[in-house]
């Protein structure tokens, strides 16, 4: 079988973060023995970072809209045809990728759309609409998502996925002030990292022991790097790679996620598994697929909420405390990739 992908982000120099999401998707299938090649739909002249096994190309560098569409779809007609034509996240690019994809090839190839973007509310956008009424398949990484296109076709929810982790990966209890962990891109707006930087000004006041540690970079670096370095008990380490991750993780006891919305928040996961507790608000996603329980604590007040925000922390167990890890084999390349092949077979895929 062979199989087509069509993303917006995959990781590079810059950013080796970006779109690793998608890329574990696509490591997984390669696991399983499918034959893939991506394009990737970044608008960026950046290189994207190879995937062993897998042909990885950059599309066309045009300017956003309709003017661009006839350059990306010839950059994945060109090809050829595939046994499974996959868009990761949708819009009119993606509709008008189907519609071509129909007349050069009929109804051989089965089209399937993943969503990873948040669509919380409102009305969907066109493009997005019509992604998914093309589509043979669609799949979303969160319940609360699929449940969002539900009324335009069925939706599969296949979850994100990630190896598990090292025995030296795993927390280990400690003396001292709590260790917690912040993790995400730096744009304010949707992680909330000015409101936890002024929480954490309250908290750390009242519990100088403790130390946050904040991983990330972004388009709001010049307005956030000078509030962090006046934050007492601080450190920025910056942009790491999912493998540095995932190790820093593990040195830590609290991971705080303050967005107002996340799809599926990966890190929750991966957090969990190493054994930090996790504080979180409830921002869509997570909630519906991670249990409040044995580990997350999920406080009602929103991301702006500073002072709830700063008592949640003060709240949170002391380094002496056992947090139990999490087994989440669901989350697993190998069950992920199972997912995606029986749903690529439900939709007629030869090969």
């Amino acid at each position: 079988m062979t199989v087509t992908h069509i993303v917006r982000m995959w990781p590079n120099e810059g950013d080796p973060q970006l779109g690793s999401f998608v890329r574990s998707h696509i490591a997984a299938l390669r696991d399983a023995g499918i034959r893939q090649r991506v394009v990737v739909w970044s608008g960026r002249s950046d290189a994207p970072l190879p995937l062993d096994g897998v042909q990885v190309a950059a599309g066309p560098s045009v300017v956003p809209g309709p003017k661009g569409w006839n350059a990306k779809v010839r950059s994945v007609l060109s090809l050829g045809r595939p046994d499974v034509l996959h868009v990761h996240g949708s819009g009119g690019d993606s509709a008008y990728l189907f519609v071509r994809s129909v007349m050069q090839w009929g109804q051989r190839v089965p089209r399937v759309v993943s969503e990873h973007q948040y669509f919380g509310s409102g009305t969907l956008p066109a493009g997005v609409t019509w992604t998914h009424r093309l589509a043979n398949a669609r799949t979303a990484v969160s319940p609360f998502l699929a449940e969002r296109f539900a009324q335009i076709a069925p939706v599969a929810t296949v979850p994100n996925c990630w190896d598990a982790p090292n025995p030296e990966q795993i927390r280990q209890p400690h003396s001292g002030g709590r260790r917690v962990l912040h993790v995400g891109d730096w744009v304010d707006a949707t992680k909330g990292i000015s409101p936890l930087l002024a929480a954490w000004g309250i908290h750390s006041a009242l519990n100088p022991l403790d130390q946050l540690t904040l991983v990330g970079d972004g388009s709001d670096r010049a307005f956030l790097e000078p509030l962090a370095q006046q934050t007492t008990n601080c450190r920025w380490l910056g942009r790491m790679t999912p493998e540095e991750l995932e190790s820093e993780m593990g040195r830590h006891d609290i991971l705080v996620v303050n967005s107002p919305r996340e799809t599926f928040s990966m890190v929750i996961g991966q957090a969990r598994e190493r054994g930090l507790h996790v504080l979180s608000t409830f921002c869509g996603g997570p909630e519906s697929v991670y249990p409040s329980e044995g580990g997350i604590t999920y406080r009602h007040g929103g991301s702006d909420d500073v002072p709830d925000l700063a008592t949640a922390l003060s709240q949170l167990p002391v380094p002496s405390g056992e947090v139990a890890p999490w087994t989440l084999d669901e989350m697993r390349p190998k069950a992920v990739a199972e997912q995606f092949l029986a749903l690529y077979r439900r939709a007629g895929a030869k090969g």
